[in-house]
């Protein structure tokens, strides 16, 4: 070891308690940046790959009956690579004990090599018919899970009127089910009671009495096509057909919540490292100013035996690049490992079987290059003193810098009121405004992740109490299979059970306005219902209007439409003719999901032609008495699916489990940032102000009231750094909300105001345990080697 290593390691092991905490806060900075980046990269890499291998379809068209050959008319059309004809259809799905579920029967034509959105085998066998007479369909693995299905096993549905026997063969998923949801309104998936059965084409065409015909076109086109012109082609083709609607991949369910996620990690990868690293950078910075102000005359002896400016300014530098290097092998270890944690839950969510737990290279040594450009930048700005030092002025003690009024002394009637003790404190505090600015700003951070990862608690408490409370108030809702005349399940309004009964009638309608098509599902209710609320994402209610429309803010802002414009409806709902009416815009919704178009339940069936239909019932019961209700409706037939608010609700909650370990790694990492920047300022206070408090306590003040000084002034900067980061973490929540959003989902930035009391007194916690690290030091101070004269 050279001469001046060997003065790093003592400097380094002298400043052990301050090294330690500046490595703890660019260890934070690099496991978050390694471990959402490589999260990143493998879910984004896993998507990628999934699918490529499986032709994840970049168009899906929905038509009500057509004949299969209408695939190979699309596939001849230029910039088209290959057009996939099936069925996919709900059906309800008689489970043990008569309870009702809903599947979706997906057909797939044989064989599915080739085929656009090919399904991917997970466990058991592909669809075998030699072994059995009954039709072998493959199912998504979370249905199989939560069903506890098994290859060999029965499913019973209902398709077409008739019970069909269904054997399980095994697992598989698809790209465009590694999320699946039901619908666009649903808040979560609920494996319990929808599933996907991927069945033989041939077979799902002879269950559902669709022989040689399809309801679905999935397209896969050439790179480069030109989206808009292609669509208006195909279009045009399943135009006699009956031509519900199309969207592209990007408005697909599955991938869009995917994609959020994505998006939602990849901003905390960008954004949230980079604060800690800063933090840091201050820090060091005014350590090594604070360091190489005290190794004046080691400066001094440096240079008289012959060490140019370069040489100790680099040994300085190092003790920066030091914490660095330290932090970063910390950090990457930590940071691989939180990167296979939280892929395995992101696993648990969504059915991507490709997932990998690879490395990116990149990633490593980007974190290696930035923290040591964090040392290295923080060193070589703070030791260009050194430069200034001239050997024979640095073997004198330095002369005290002059002293100068406050900002505070020019008020007399608030400085005369202050003690003696915080006259000091206050006078510290603006001799040392760089320190002051750094700790500040290192405790508005940790706020600011408190007030985050708080956050994220009232979003999930706000989510729930808006749908299971506000707007959903009924205990179960029915659906058919089709619409039915309320006339024919008016007479359960005579159950003893039932205490209420609503109807609803849910249509999926083309907008026209302004040359642009958008489609939507328009809900009909009644306004004066009492069961099903309409609320915006803010939870302001809005009212269903008797005439005219209550269009969703975000098709109103596609349409380019506004409140008392006009809008041609177009109902698709694939039964009986379309037909068309024109409806005018009395207000506009903002919901949390994208189903948020509203009409009465009147105006609803005057555009399907009908008179009091309805797809969906509400009903509110007598909660002694839900069990006989939910097992007479289970034994009816046209019921398609029965949903319990409660046992949505207790999914949900099982659901959002995840979320509550994400708050606790946050709050640890807010705590142990605030707590390393509290130590950090509280030991160079104390180091710069050794021979002040040593005279103090020879003066014949007590220990505590020295203490007393520091804690006044780590409390001015902890009660200062709160008051603004209390607003910065509502800021930042926002703007994750407002990066997080998609067309199917979106929620606002809600914070209660319990969650600013429980922010800020976590802080103050963390500051009390900083403080109580750093004021040990007092009771060690050593008054008669302090205050030697060092002449």
């Amino acid at each position: 070891m050279s001469i001046l290593t060997r003065k790093l390691m003592r400097t380094i092991s002298a400043t052990r308690g301050q090294f330690l905490a500046l490595v703890v806060i660019v260890t934070l900075g690099v496991l978050i940046y390694i471990s959402m980046n490589t999260t990143y990269f493998n879910l984004t890499h896993s998507q990628q790959q999934f699918y490529q291998d499986n032709r994840f379809a970049d168009y899906t068209f929905q038509v009500v009956k057509a004949p299969e050959s209408v695939a190979a008319r699309v596939e001849a059309l230029p910039g088209v690579l290959k057009a996939t004809g099936r069925i996919q259809k709900d059906v309800p799905v008689i489970k043990a004990g008569s309870q009702r579920a809903t599947g979706r029967l997906t057909g797939c034509p044989l064989p599915v090599a080739e085929e656009v959105n090919r399904p991917y085998l997970l466990s058991g066998h592909w669809f075998d018919d030699k072994t059995s007479d009954k039709v072998g369909v493959l199912v998504d693995p979370q249905y199989a899970q939560a069903n506890s299905l098994t290859p060999g096993q029965d499913i019973k549905i209902i398709a077409d009127g008739k019970k069909v026997t269904l054997a399980v063969t095994g697992s598989a998923t698809s790209p465009e089910f590694v999320y699946p949801m039901k619908d666009a309104g649903a808040v979560i998936p609920e494996p319990e009671r929808f599933g996907i059965i991927m069945i033989p084409q041939t077979h799902a065409q002879q269950i559902l009495g669709m022989p040689g015909q399809i309801n679905q076109l999935l397209v896969d086109l050439a790179p480069g096509t030109d989206e808009k012109n292609i669509k208006g082609q195909i279009e045009a083709i399943l135009e006699p057909y009956g031509n519900i609607g199309g969207y592209p991949r990007k408005d697909q369910s599955s991938h869009a919540l995917l994609q959020a996620k994505l998006d939602g990690v990849k901003l905390v990868a960008r954004s949230l490292p980079f604060m800690f690293f800063l933090i840091a950078a201050g820090i060091q910075f005014v350590i090594l100013t604070r360091l190489i102000r005290s190794q004046r005359l080691p400066i001094g002896v440096m240079k008289a035996l012959g060490y140019n400016n370069r040489q100790i300014m680099w040994h300085y530098t190092c003790y920066g690049l030091a914490v660095s290097l330290a932090a970063a092998v910390m950090g990457t270890g930590l940071g691989l490992g939180l990167a296979a944690v939280i892929t395995k839950v992101f696993v648990q969510y969504f059915n991507l079987p490709t997932t990998t737990n690879g490395i990116d290279l990149a990633v490593i040594i980007n974190s290696f290059l930035i923290t040591s450009l964090v040392g290295i930048a923080s060193g070589l700005l703070a030791s260009r003193s050194v430069i200034s030092i001239n050997p024979a002025e640095a073997m004198r003690t330095q002369p005290p810098t002059g002293g100068r009024r406050t900002l505070l002394e020019d008020w007399p009637w608030l400085w005369q009121r202050l003690n003696s003790s915080w006259k000091m404190s206050l006078r510290s505090i603006f001799r040392n405004r760089g320190r002051f600015a750094v700790t500040v700003a290192g405790i508005i951070s940790s706020v600011v992740l408190l007030v985050f990862a708080l956050f994220m608690n009232d979003a999930v408490e706000f989510l729930m109490n808006q749908n299971f409370k506000q707007v959903n108030r009924y205990d179960y809702l029915v659906r058919f299979s089709e619409p039915t005349k309320y006339s024919e399940f008016s007479d359960w309004n005579r159950w003893d059970e039932v205490q209420r009964l609503e109807p609803m009638l849910e249509l999926p309608v083309r907008f026209h306005a302004g040359g642009e098509t958008q489609d939507e599902v328009l809900v009909g209710m009644v306004p004066s219902g009492q069961l099903k609320r309409v609320h915006d994402k803010f939870g302001r209610e809005r009212q269903i209007p008797e005439e005219g429309i209550l269009i969703s803010k975000r098709m109103a802002d596609k349409l380019g439409l506004q409140v008392g414009d006009e809008v041609t409806v177009e109902t698709t709902l694939g039964i009986g003719p379309s037909r068309t009416s024109v409806l005018t815009i009395v207000g506009k919704n903002d919901p949390m999901t994208s189903t948020g178009s509203y009409v009465s339940y009147s105006t609803a069936n005057r555009l399907l032609g009908e008179q009091e239909a309805a797809t969906a019932v509400m009903m509110k019961l007598d909660a002694a008495r839900i069990k006989t209700v939910e097992e007479r409706l289970q034994e009816m037939s046209r019921i398609s699916s029965v949903t319990s608010l409660a046992q949505e609700q207790g999914s949900f909650a099982e659901l959002l489990g995840s979320t509550r370990s994400t708050i606790g790694m946050m709050l640890l990492f807010a705590g142990l940032l605030g707590l390393a920047i509290v130590y950090n300022t509280a030991v160079m206070t104390f180091n710069e102000r050794q021979r002040e408090l040593a005279s103090l306590r020879v003066l014949g003040y007590s220990r505590r009231e020295v203490t007393g000084l520091l804690r006044k002034e780590t409390w001015v900067q902890a009660i200062l750094g709160i008051v603004l980061g209390l607003p910065a973490g509502k800021a930042m929540g926002a703007a994750y909300m407002a990066k997080a959003s998609t067309d199917l989902f979106s929620l606002p930035a809600i914070i209660y105001p319990r969650t600013y009391f429980i922010a800020a007194g976590m802080a103050l916690l963390f500051v009390w345990m900083g403080q109580q690290l750093s004021i040990r030091k007092v009771s060690n101070l050593d008054m008669v080697e302090v205050l030697k004269n060092r002449d």
